[in-house]
């Protein structure tokens, strides 16, 4: 690969990227993150943008100069405003204060799609930030810490739950699953989830086809949704690179 001036801490937002995900940077400045992603394979096409046209019209040259102006697509766009819904499965978002990142994901989560993945670096507001991620529906997957140049940056790995996450939910699959068996990926509890899986599903399947149904089937059926809900909350540590 041609030489690319990256930051350590790009390097490790990079390195958090599923390989072959649709990815939109926001913020994107010279463009060098979604540079190295195309030319490290990682995937074969992004969407950059940034509110200012001057760093963009840089990115435009470093494009070009690296031979991927036709992989990467740049856009002059507020936030995710330029963004199309269902164009992006993964969002970084680096480089701003928590405040502004959480003021650019208020006024988009209408392009957001459910499970789609936001990785960001948010360099103040940390506290604040993380309270708007719960209340706004985005599980926190992951943190990462480093220091560069004498400063500390904290990277997010997140996924977005959708309006209706309950992070109650997921505390529930926490204590039921065990914390650290989900953040290391535990296979044999992945086998264990999806047994489970199955036999709440056969089981509400059967429930929900019964005439007539009784307040103790209405109550057993709102148990096995809760069930199903920490299942599926607790499976998305394993969809998450």
């Amino acid at each position: 690969m041609e030489e690319l001036n990256l930051s350590d801490r790009l390097r490790l937002i990079a390195g958090l990227i599923k390989k072959g995900s649709k990815v939109a940077d926001i913020g994107t400045d010279h463009g060098y993150l979604p540079i190295f992603l195309v030319k490290s394979g990682i995937t074969d096409r992004v969407i950059a943008m940034d509110v200012r046209k001057g760093p963009l019209k840089k990115a435009e040259d470093n494009t070009r100069a690296f031979c991927v102006s036709d992989q990467i697509e740049l856009r002059l766009s507020d936030g995710l405003a330029a963004l199309e819904k269902g164009e992006a499965d993964t969002v970084t978002i680096s480089g701003m204060g928590g405040r502004l990142i959480q003021s650019i994901l208020t006024n988009g989560m209408e392009k957001l799609d459910k499970s789609t993945r936001l990785i960001v670096s948010p360099q103040s507001e940390l506290r604040e930030f993380r309270m708007f991620l719960k209340e706004k529906g985005f599980l926190v997957l992951e943190e990462h810490m480093m220091t560069e140049d004498g400063q500390f940056y904290v990277i997010m790995e997140c996924v977005y739950m959708g309006a209706d996450y309950a992070p109650q939910t997921i505390e529930e699959a926490k204590l039921r699953y065990g914390e650290s068996l989900l953040r290391e990926k535990n296979e044999s509890l992945k086998a264990y989830l999806y047994k489970e899986k199955r036999i709440a599903e056969g089981i509400y399947t059967q429930l929900s086809a019964r005439d007539g149904q009784e307040a103790a089937v209405q109550e057993r059926l709102g148990q096995l949704r809760q069930d199903l809900d920490c299942i599926d909350f607790a499976l998305e540590y394993y969809n998450f690179a």
